[in-house]
């Protein structure tokens, strides 16, 4: 049984999960996809009772483009994109990860679902702002009416940066210990989230760290691949 998220998995009509490694690499690398990671994901879905020809997963850039996913996009991998969005039922909507973070949304009124691939430079620009516009503006939603919960990732623990690039960063946000720079990733998402008007109660988070879960969680810096090795987060709206 995957991971299933706690706030998110009491909307029975949603499907919320987070593949770990015991469902093995699931990263496909366009434009040829290798095999094993094509079979990963077969293997993973079917076991799960998920159609893989339902599924729609974005290619992971670390970019800040957007797909709206219909039917249409049954089965794909959209290239150079990071957030897939829908108000389709049926569809499956999967990110890879392995230390970014996966971010989960759903406007319960408006029947919206859509799953984001966040980095640390997205997370420091304002890219959250236009993610909820692009709620308000394409779907009408109201930001009180969105839910979101943002899942397993790299934590402040041993998200640890150079003196270099402390200045992207808020100074609330950083935190400096023993001549180390580290900055907590979920503060400045949950923070960018409420100032742009979601109810704090409707934001959820796993405290787990990808890279502290090391028997888990795929872990990029800790691990040190020479090709990622990531998880599939996935969304869809029964």
């Amino acid at each position: 049984m995957p991971f299933q998220f706690p706030m998110l998995f009491t909307f029975p009509n949603l499907i919320t999960w987070l593949s770990q490694i015991s469902d093995w690499p699931m990263k496909l690398e366009l434009p040829n996809p290798s095999m094993k990671a094509t079979k990963n994901r077969k293997r993973y879905f079917e076991k799960n009772g998920i159609n893989i020809d339902d599924v729609v997963s974005a290619e992971i850039v670390h970019g800040t483009k957007i797909a709206v996913v219909t039917s249409e996009n049954k089965g794909q991998i959209i290239a150079w994109v990071d957030w897939l969005i829908t108000n389709e039922t049926d569809l499956v909507l999967s990110v890879t990860i392995a230390d970014c973070v996966p971010i989960y949304f759903y406007d319960d009124i408006k029947k919206v679902i859509w799953i984001t691939h966040a980095w640390w430079r997205w997370i420091t620009n304002d890219i959250t702002k236009s993610m909820v516009d692009n709620f308000v503006n394409e779907y009408n939603s109201n930001p009180e009416d969105i839910f979101v919960y943002v899942g397993p990732h790299i934590q402040k623990c041993h998200f640890e940066i150079k003196e270099d690039i402390v200045d992207k960063f808020d100074s609330v946000f950083v935190i400096r210990e023993n001549e180390t720079i580290k900055v907590d990733l979920l503060w400045i998402i949950r923070d960018k989230l409420e100032k742009l008007g979601l109810k704090s109660e409707n934001i959820s988070s796993s405290l787990e760290c990808t890279y502290c879960e090391s028997s888990k969680y795929f872990s990029f810096r800790r691990d040190k691949p020479e090709k990622v090795e990531a998880m599939i987060g996935v969304i869809g709206m029964k």
